[in-house]
């Protein structure tokens, strides 16, 4: 079943054109990896799925009440924040009661007074009820694995790289249908690599992600789409399958084009 649909898609930078008429779906648990040469316009294309970006013609279908998540390779977070208010920017009260906990529990490490005493065990009691003790756990664990370390700290004391690791921290907790990734193990090193593959890999959502690992790409997706002179190609398999196929394509154009000069 899609969830996803592109139509017909165009995009132009002054007279250049970056794709034309593209269109390709995406089925519900699939994971897609988007390829082309550099300004080929993959990052224009994501932007145009996530909605910060419009086409200059065609349209995006997405399945009624489809939550996405985007992970741009520049992330933007708002001034004046620290860690915890960019990782949990939910309005749900699961999130605003870890959120309320999370601070107050550090607080405690250190001292406080009996109100706040009794606020954090009050919060302790909705946990249970909400049952967000696994969402808690889900949050340390994604913190945990990507090295991010106090909540408390200020956004814009960490680096650029500290910076994709939180922006790719909030998108991996948020409870979402369908992820837009742009370069997501920008800034990873092997053993965190490794362990988001696994992680994506075990999760059932439906992905599109542009990247430069060959290997990651082979680990977490199971099928290709090429942006090519301006056309979209898909491929089913790995990236090896990707490069056979290809070749045949070309082997095939070329025969064909051959073919054209000689009745010419």
């Amino acid at each position: 079943m899609n969830i996803f649909q592109a139509e017909f898609l165009s995009k132009s930078y002054g007279l250049e054109p970056l794709f034309e008429n593209i269109s390709f779906s995406i089925d519900q648990g699939q994971k897609l990896a988007l390829i082309a040469p550099n300004g080929a316009g993959k990052t224009s294309l994501l932007n145009i799925i996530a909605g910060l970006d419009s086409p200059d013609s065609g349209r995006c279908t997405f399945r009624n009440d489809l939550k996405i998540a985007y992970l741009p390779q520049e992330p933007f977070f708002s001034g004046g924040l620290l860690v915890r208010d960019a990782l949990m920017q939910g309005d749900s009260e699961i999130v605003q009661t870890v959120r309320e906990y999370e601070e107050l529990y550090q607080d405690s490490q250190q001292k406080i007074n009996d109100e706040q005493s009794r606020r954090l065990q009050f919060l302790s009691e909705r946990m249970d009820a909400l049952q967000a003790w696994d969402y808690e756990q889900k949050i340390k664990q994604v913190l945990d694995r990507l090295r991010i370390g106090k909540l408390s700290q200020p956004v814009e004391q960490l680096s650029g790289g500290q910076r994709k690791r939180l922006a790719l921290a909030r998108i991996l907790i948020e409870d979402v249908d369908f992820l837009l990734l742009d370069e997501p193990t920008n800034h990873l090193d092997l053993d965190m690599i490794e362990w988001l593959e696994s992680y994506l890999g075990r999760k059932k959502l439906s992905m599109l992600m542009v990247t430069h690992d060959r290997y990651f790409l082979d680990a977490v997706c199971d099928g290709i789409i090429e942006l090519h002179q301006g056309a979209m190609y898909s491929y089913p398999g790995s990236y090896a399958r990707y490069l056979e196929k290809k070749q045949e394509m070309l082997q095939a154009q070329s025969a064909q084009s051959e073919k054209a000069q000689n009745l010419l």
